[in-house]
């Protein structure tokens, strides 16, 4: 084991709310070429290793990195790789009190949004993920909330279908693309729209 890994994993092992500060996006403030994350490489070492040991993590640090890499997505106009497993390993391990922080990390950025249509779960997951959403959405106050959770409800609902990740394609940085075509040009910013109440 590298001295890199033995590191992340005693981080997991023994992670409490004030080491936030060695996962949390620390921005420079710039963005494509000079864009840089103090934090990047270490949060994604753990993200690694919560991914690959999924029993270890508790909610609290899979909501901390869930969060700090949906803040990263926002400014680096992007979601890492990772994004939906990470999201998934927090559904799954905290159930209905990871609820509310997957929201919020789900509805940061388009392309957060987008990612997460990737996540798989179990009927049964998927079952009791919608009642708690539903439960939750009538008793949110705030029309911010109530927005996230309808915007997971139907998430969950179309992971349900099997129908989540049709239409949506990831693709590795540096892909040439051309012979771009907009189906539908009002729909991103209908959603957008939805997600930020403009």
């Amino acid at each position: 084991m590298t001295t890199a890994a033995a590191q992340s994993l005693e981080f997991i092992n023994g992670y409490q709310a004030e080491d936030l500060a060695r996962i949390a996006f620390a921005w420079n403030g710039k963005h494509a070429n000079e864009f840089v994350d103090a934090n990047q490489q270490f949060r994604w070492t753990v993200v690694r290793d919560c991914i690959e040991n999924p029993s270890i993590a508790r909610r609290e640090l899979l909501e901390h990195l869930f969060l700090a890499d949906a803040e990263w997505s926002r400014q680096a106009w992007g979601a890492p790789k990772h994004f939906a497993d990470l999201g998934q390993i927090l559904l799954q391990r905290g159930g209905c009190d990871a609820i509310d922080a997957f929201s919020v990390g789900f509805a940061t950025s388009f392309d957060t949004f987008g990612a997460c249509h990737g996540i798989k779960l179990s009927a049964e997951m998927l079952d009791s993920l919608l009642a708690c959403a539903r439960n939750k959405l009538s008793d949110a106050s705030d029309s911010k909330s109530k927005t996230r959770l309808e915007l997971i409800i139907e998430l969950f609902e179309k992971i349900h279908r099997s129908t989540a990740d049709a239409g949506w394609v990831a693709l590795a940085p540096g892909t040439e693309v051309s012979n771009i075509r907009i189906v539908s040009p009002s729909w991103p910013r209908r959603l957008w729209g939805r997600l930020t109440g403009r």
